[in-house]
């Protein structure tokens, strides 16, 4: 058995499709799942009734989702775990010795859940494992791992986790390589032919060096690659629309920056188009 599958509830839409996704995922991987209901402390009065109200509203939510967990499949050991306090700090723990946190995502849906405002951001961004964060299914034929390819270490790490689950599930890997002229925006008549060529070189050579091992570490995977000029946001949302998964780096620093992800994955985040997973560097 591998090691167990964090999926945050709240008793929303959303969250049901991060139970679905999880769950599914853990009996793949025969792993446990832990549903993990976070009352976020910074909205409760100090008062114990008040206190002891939420927590019963908590209780309520983990024994439904549960019971929606179960149902999917009965196979997959599934406990639970109420806590309060903040959610950040607390996913940051229960991350800790797991493969994988899942959360839902409103993002795209006028359905309200747990992956609101900067909160899941912040948790993708603490969290000691990879966050998985899926959004409410919408009926897409859905085919292949698309991962964003750069320079930096966490592309490196993001393009790792990327090909294993790309070779695990039998899908090919996209690899995309976007850029844009280093010239100020609204000065493109600046722009040479030149320009444009060695850019593209550049580009070809760099996905080329990146992507230069995985067909022996892989020899039934397939890759396709892709150079684009295009914003790297733009690129990856693109692909994403008709991705079984996108795979996203975070840049793994220390201390209060902990709290930030690099911009290519924060715009990610922001607009989630298929289930997105932000590695760690770590």
């Amino acid at each position: 058995m591998t090691q167990r599958i964090v999926i945050g509830i709240d008793g929303s839409e959303p969250s049901r499709a991060a139970i679905a996704w999880g769950v599914e995922r853990a009996y793949r991987y025969n792993a446990p799942v832990l549903l993990a209901h976070v009352v976020d402390d910074s909205f409760l009065s100090e008062s114990p009734v008040f206190i002891s109200e939420a927590r019963a509203a908590a209780e309520q939510i983990v024994a439904s989702e549960r019971e929606y967990a179960e149902s999917l499949n009965p196979n997959v050991p599934i406990t639970t775990e109420i806590v309060v306090g903040n959610p950040a700090h607390e996913f940051q723990r229960l991350s800790e010795g797991s493969a994988l946190v899942v959360l839902g995502t409103h993002k795209g849906s006028k359905v309200p859940g747990m992956f609101f405002g900067t909160k899941g951001i912040k948790i993708a961004a603490v969290s000691k494992s990879p966050v998985a964060i899926i959004p409410l299914e919408k009926g897409v034929e859905r085919s292949g791992v698309v991962v964003g390819i750069d320079t930096s270490e966490a592309s490196e790490k993001a393009l790792a986790y990327a090909a294993a689950e790309a070779d695990r599930t039998n899908q090919p890997l996209i690899a995309i390589y976007a850029w844009t002229p280093p010239v100020t925006p609204g000065l493109e008549y600046l722009w040479s032919d030149q320009l444009l060529t060695t850019q593209r070189e550049s580009a070809e050579s760099a996905i080329a060096i990146a992507l230069g091992g995985l067909p022996e570490q892989y020899p039934d995977l397939k890759i396709i690659r892709e150079v684009v000029q295009a914003p790297p946001v733009a690129a990856l949302l693109t692909a994403a629309e008709t991705a079984q998964l996108l795979v996203v780096g975070n840049r793994g620093r220390a201390g209060i920056a902990r709290l930030l992800l690099g911009s290519v994955s924060h715009g990610v985040l922001q607009n989630v188009q298929c289930p997105t997973v932000v590695a760690r560097t770590e």
